[in-house]
């Protein structure tokens, strides 16, 4: 039986975080930014971390961190790609979270005091010209800055523990 690369484990797990964002966001009618998040952090988490761990237990030879981060890049760098092409997709149909953000926004700063209607009013043109791409930034940085964090520590922790078998 063929072995899945951490690339198609990227895949799956991609696939398994937008299946439950589309749960949380059409099924359960959670707002975009959700205690139900974590959950598809812990989706996000197992995928990299069960890549690794496949890794450990069917390799024969000695891995070093270098070989597990390899492992954990390749997977959490598919996922992030996948997310941003979500983030892209789901923001791109559904213009409500932006309108409801740059509405709160005007509000906070009618609310200042300090600002001329023209002003507020440039501020929310700019604010809908960029939103899409700040959303698909954001969730670029997140995915990738998480998925390092994740992939730092357990392959510290598993080439630590490959030091102590032999």
């Amino acid at each position: 039986m063929k072995q899945t690369t951490p690339a198609q484990k990227g895949l799956l797990t991609g696939a398994l975080m937008i299946a439950a964002s589309l749960f949380s966001l059409y099924v359960l009618k959670n707002p975009v930014e959700s205690y139900f998040q974590y959950i598809i952090y812990s989706i996000f988490c197992f995928g990299i971390v069960f890549s690794m761990v496949v890794y450990y237990r069917t390799a024969t030879d000695k891995k070093s961190f270098a070989n597990f981060f390899s492992i954990g890049f390749k997977t959490f760098v598919v996922v992030s790609l996948l997310m941003a092409a979500f983030a892209f997709v789901y923001f791109s149909f559904n213009t409500e979270f932006r309108d409801k953000q740059i509405a709160e926004n005007s509000r906070l700063l009618i609310l200042q005091g300090n600002h001329l209607p023209k002003e507020i009013k440039d501020q929310e043109a700019l604010q809908k010209k960029v939103f899409l791409t700040m959303m698909i930034s954001i969730s670029i940085f997140r995915y990738l800055i998480l998925g390092a964090l994740i992939t730092v520590i357990a392959a510290g922790f598993l080439s630590k523990k490959n030091l102590g078998d032999g």
